[in-house]
């Protein structure tokens, strides 16, 4: 379901009420209480996957936690949400080597699931959301559970039927494109008896585990309270922090270049992204509950308005950024404390390694007959052609020099008229007639086959308000490159402002915005620091012209 790339197609916070009802449904499901944070910031990602299914995946403070195809049907777990919860969904626990083949696209076949007093087997009804961890005999641990599927039959059937056959119909597996799309990791490996204890603990047990915590359980918090020696510590009011992030992000991560900007793009790239470390800005937990309010009220503050916004005449509903007050004296008298007005590159990370791009051509119906022993759809290399078309001319004595002499297959399949041909002409023919493909693996070993039109890092250049020039960047994120430390990097490179969107249409992946025509600057980052060849970079044409 999700070893190819999907397209996200709205990405947006749900109300409370929809979040209970969201876990409403959960609870029907698992009949058992998830460790999950109900307080954080629920989402609703709409996406498109890579054979056109459209799907809702549920994040919560950014991390996908559970995933549906219609809110009427079975919601399922993403492997985040069961390395906290394992065992509330049934789970299968099969050999370790199963994995591999789950990661590579195939459903579980029963054979694979290990069925011995060891491990209880899970009861469950024919089309119910089934979990699956691996069990590794060499290290004695079970790991995960690390995929998760929809049963093809009922855990009767599969014993009836002697474990034979198709089981469960894989849908999400570790490092899969769901995985990619969340903080990534890797599965807990735990013991087989920590494994078979796992919920079993007494009420009791639960609460000796609070006694013997850190400190920071609720026995100790019920001391201070009877005790009533120690006051807790006031927090920043939630208004403070918003105005502090407004103006930060006024100063520090808007231009004028930007007018006209949607308001809810300006509160996520430049007022969210200014929130320091460590703190939360929740716009409901404010006195102003929307922040169109809050920008009606900061208006009035000040000795003159500091932000100007109007209605979108295209989009009813909508609010435009249209103009800036620089002179305002909350403007003016500002000063960062410990706001966040430069996106931070993530410490201590690996350098940089490109994905292998290795070029292929997939075989195809009207060539089959010159590669016997393969299949349509296999891949082959341009060398491996040449030397399998230079086995059947010297096979089959066609051979005149530095020409070929074609017999019936070659010229019905190559389509040139006379009766031979000059051995570039000939391999120009066959390519044509098969498909060409580029097989992408990345250093963590995720795998993808693209057929038709390879990868590419495409440059555009923009004009955007007065006539300013803007470049974009697309296809990144095919590439692995995080967009964090890159827009970090040319930030700092050539001192100008840098946004990324995401779910812009007819692009895959984020999108990169920077000030100016940085291609010169652009390209040499992407060809010496990350690896890319050039021939995979689209749009470098499109740079300055350097002054002789």
């Amino acid at each position: 379901m999700f070893k190819k790339p999907f397209t996200v197609k709205k990405n947006t916070n749900q109300r409370n009420s929809d979040s209970r009802k969201l876990f409403n449904r959960l609870k029907e499901e698992v009949n058992a209480e998830s460790k999950i944070d109900k307080k954080g910031q629920v989402a609703q990602v709409k996406l498109t996957t890579f054979d056109g299914t459209q799907m809702n995946v549920y994040t919560i403070d950014k991390v996908p936690m559970l995933f549906d195809f219609s809110e009427t049907g079975n919601i399922y777990p993403t492997i985040f949400y069961l390395w906290n919860n394992p065992k509330t969904f049934p789970v299968l626990v099969c050999h370790y080597p199963v994995l591999e083949y789950l990661e590579n696209g195939a459903d579980l076949m029963l054979p694979g699931v290990i069925r011995s007093s060891t491990f209880e087997f899970p009861t469950f009804r024919k089309g119910a959301p089934v979990a699956i961890a691996f069990h590794c005999t060499e290290t004695g641990t079970v790991s995960g559970p690390s995929a998760i599927g929809c049963s093809l039959m009922s855990s009767d059937e599969m014993i009836a039927c002697g474990f034979k056959g198709k089981g469960v119909q894989v849908l999400h597996v570790f490092r899969d494109e769901l995985w990619s799309f969340g903080p990534k990791g890797f599965p807990p490996n735990i013991s087989v008896a920590a494994w078979n204890d796992y919920g079993n603990e007494t009420e009791e047990d639960e609460d000796e585990e609070e006694y013997e915590g850190d400190g920071l359980g609720k026995p100790l918090m019920t001391e201070v309270k009877e005790v009533g020696k120690e006051e807790p510590i006031q927090e920043e009011p939630m208004e403070n922090l918003l105005t502090r992030c407004f103006l930060a992000g006024l100063r520090h991560r808007f231009t004028k270049n930007l007018l006209p900007m949607d308001v809810g793009q300006f509160y996520v790239q430049c007022v969210l992204s200014c929130v320091p470390d460590g703190r939360k800005l929740d716009m409901k937990k404010t006195r102003f509950k929307k922040f169109a309010t809050f920008l009606e009220e900061i208006n009035e503050l000040g000795d003159d308005w500091i932000i100007k916004i109007t209605p979108n005449k295209q989009k009813k509903g909508v609010d435009l950024v249209t103009d800036i007050n620089y002179s305002n004296n909350l403007f003016r008298d500002f000063e960062v404390s410990d706001e966040q007005v430069v996106d931070k590159a993530p410490a201590e990370k690996k350098p940089f390694e490109a994905p292998t791009i290795a070029e292929h051509f997939s075989i195809t119906e009207p060539v089959l007959r010159l590669f016997p022993g393969f299949s349509k759809g296999d891949l082959l290399t341009v060398k491996q052609i040449k030397e399998l078309i230079t086995k059947y001319v010297n096979d089959n004595k066609l051979a005149a020099g530095k020409s070929v002499r074609l017999d019936p297959i070659l010229s019905s399949i190559s389509r040139i008229q006379s009766e031979t041909a000059l051995w570039a002409d000939l391999m120009k023919a066959l390519h044509a007639k098969m498909t060409p493909t580029w097989h992408i693996r990345w250093v963590d070993g995720r795998e993808i086959v693209r057929k038709i039109s390879p990868p590419k890092v495409e440059f555009k250049i923009e004009n955007r308000a007065g006539n300013k020039k803007v470049t974009l960047i697309n296809g990144l994120a095919m590439f692995g490159i995080d967009i964090r430390t890159i827009c970090q990097q040319i930030q700092t490179g050539v001192a100008t402002s840098v946004t990324s969107q995401w779910e812009v249409p007819g692009v895959e992946g984020p999108q990169v915005l920077v000030q100016g025509n940085q291609i010169h600057f652009l390209s040499d980052l992407l060809i010496n620091s990350y690896g890319i060849d050039k021939k995979f970079i689209k749009g470098m044409e499109l740079a300055v012209k350097k002054k002789k």
